[in-house]
């Protein structure tokens, strides 16, 4: 299988980094295709609203500024792979700022797929399970609202569609400092799960 980890802190160190580290090295030993994909090294512009505030992200499904800071590429990646693993820290009770807007562009773009009755393609996300890792520092505090704005996004693209075989959200992993060391024994028991049912299912 091809997985996908998302991540979406900034930092080289601390929790959410460890956590990465953790679920890709898991993915790994089980013999998944895995890439780990830094979001904040990315630098991909923010939306600019084109247009009438829909530009080719509605008529194209793809981001007139996407060719350059390297967001239709990773469209690609997400068409291609299986799976995902999106791991951020918790800022003001959200996402970083980073994967807020990675989710904005690739919410206009794949979204708008269901919204077109002539449009054949569909979203990426739909038939490909999402594991979703919240990290807290601090007081511990905004965890499930950023785990609800993670779900709602890829609700909105169809990543949590019925039936829920092996599509959907596939696990919530909430972490803080007090809770680091067996969510992280957490996270890679989901991992293997993930990458260990989605082998049979190819084998069935």
């Amino acid at each position: 299988m091809k997985l996908l980890i998302i991540s979406g802190t900034p930092k080289q160190d601390g929790i959410c980094h460890s956590l990465v580290t953790a679920a890709a090295e898991t993915a790994q030993k089980l013999g998944a295709d895995t890439q780990v994909i830094k979001i904040a090294e990315l630098k991909l512009k923010s939306c600019q609203m084109c247009a009438d505030g829909w530009g080719i992200c509605f008529s194209e499904h793809r981001c007139e500024f996407g060719d350059k800071d390297g967001f239709n590429d990773l469209q690609n990646k997400f068409r291609d792979a299986d799976a995902f693993v999106f791991i951020t820290p918790v800022y003001w009770g959200e996402v970083s700022e980073e994967l807020k807007n990675f989710f904005d562009k690739l919410r206009r773009s794949q979204a708008t797929k269901q919204w077109n009755k002539n449009d054949v393609g569909q979203s990426f996300m739909i038939g490909k399970p999402s594991i979703l890792v919240a990290s807290a520092g601090g007081g511990g505090g905004g965890i499930v609202t950023t785990l609800q704005q993670m779900e709602r996004a890829i609700t909105h693209m169809g990543g949590d569609a019925w039936p829920r075989d092996k599509s959907g959200i596939y696990d919530y992993i909430a972490v803080n400092r007090w809770n680091k060391d067996y969510k992280r024994e957490a996270l890679i028991a989901a991992v293997s799960s993930l990458v260990n049912n989605f082998d049979k299912e190819a084998i069935a």
